[in-house]
């Protein structure tokens, strides 16, 4: 009789930490430890309230990417979970993502929808640690928002000997690990996202099998290791980086940028703002030629403000634009009666993120602080 591990439950490494409780006790530490960074780097209440918050909302990520979609070979084409907020997410956005082991092929096909941008990224590493720059691997945008349009591609390390009629092939590495879909709307009310799924090409077994210890011991170990790490990295990012040249936007570093596994074909510019009661901030945005751009406001933990119920970010097509074709932004606690309004929404400071996508000339914001009362047209 075989004596590995796969068949011989007792002599699985894990089995006795998962039915123990170590695992889960294990889990709910690491959810503690990060809870102490939340108190630690925030400013004030708000800020750690939110915090909290914004743990839950990474704890909810982290089990659904490692527990309930960690097969990486039966894995599923999922949205986020709602309201997960990562690094100035756009409030544009509907994000999907999906583990991939680079030892296997996968088609990802269905419908495109008629959303402005669609873009099916292949990225390393996990997210916030061992990211690969996103040129480096394979990226397919998509602009045509056709009401037939179809997506058909074959996601693999090696370039498939023979593609159908429409079909692309999505480059991966022997580094990737996950596959990123990007729907981005100008317009949510008449706009509808693509509707894709994933299939497996050579799976190793006809089907998942019962779930085992080892697959729950590592989802756990790796949810609250994702925890941790996306809480980090964003501290380091406005404590590092944006505290450092407070009420600007500029370009992160190529590796920061990277391991925020962003669109290769996306400029963001990025930074800290902060208000004192009264004040208010002009931003001038120059005329851009950019098949889509945004503005945000964001939390200091990096997460968009609430564009549900607040006026907190702007696009393309919700803009109002000036003569010239500039838009000025006005942020500030109350609607000036002219320019782009953005809502402050109870906040004094938090992150802010400027992105275009596949611009032809970036040209720099012009940021002024100013008297809110002294706002004219």
């Amino acid at each position: 009789m075989s004596t590995d591990s796969t068949s011989d439950p007792r002599l699985d490494p894990h089995l006795q930490d998962v039915i123990s409780g170590k695992s889960w006790a294990d889990f709910c530490d690491a959810l503690k430890d990060a809870g102490q960074k939340i108190v630690d780097h925030s400013t004030d209440d708000l800020d750690r309230i939110e915090g909290f918050r914004y743990l839950s909302r990474l704890t909810r990520g982290g089990l659904q990417a490692f527990i309930e979609n960690g097969d990486r070979t039966f894995a599923q084409v999922l949205p986020i979970p709602f309201n997960l907020k990562i690094g100035c997410d756009n409030p544009d956005a509907y994000y999907q993502n999906v583990g991939v082991n680079p030892r296997h092929s996968y088609r990802v096909q269905g419908p495109r929808g008629t959303v402005n941008y669609l873009s099916v990224g292949a990225y390393s590493g996990g997210f916030a640690a061992g990211s690969a720059t996103p040129g480096q691997q394979g990226v397919i945008e998509d602009n045509d928002p056709s009401a037939d349009g179809y997506v058909d591609l074959i996601a693999s390390v090696a370039e498939p000997e023979r593609l159908e009629p429409g079909q692309r092939w999505l480059r991966m590495e022997p580094e990737t690990t996950t596959i990123i879909i990007r729907n981005f709307y100008l317009d949510r009310t008449t706009e509808r996202p693509s509707d894709l799924r994933i299939e497996c090409l050579d799976p190793d077994r006809p089907n998942p099998g019962p779930l085992t210890a080892e697959a729950l011991a590592t989802g756990l170990a790796m949810a609250g290791f994702y925890v941790h790490g996306v809480t980090d990295m964003f501290i380091d990012w406005v404590e590092d980086i944006f505290l450092k040249r407070p009420n600007t936007l500029e370009f992160l570093p190529d590796g920061d940028a990277a391991n925020g596994w962003g669109d290769p074909n996306q400029k963001f510019r990025h930074g800290y703002w902060s208000l004192e009661p009264g004040q208010a901030m002009v931003i001038d945005v120059p005329a851009i030629d950019a098949y889509y751009w945004n503005f945000q406001l964001n939390n200091l933990w990096e997460e968009s403000l609430d564009y549900h119920h607040f006026q907190v970010t702007v696009n393309k097509h919700t803009a109002s634009y000036e003569p010239d074709g500039s838009v000025k932004l006005i942020i500030a606690d109350d609607d000036p009666g002219f320019g782009t309004w953005i809502d402050t929404a109870y906040h004094r400071h938090g992150t802010f993120g400027l992105r275009y996508n596949q611009v032809v000339e970036d040209i720099a914001p012009t940021i002024t602080i100013v008297n809110a009362a002294d706002l004219a047209p």
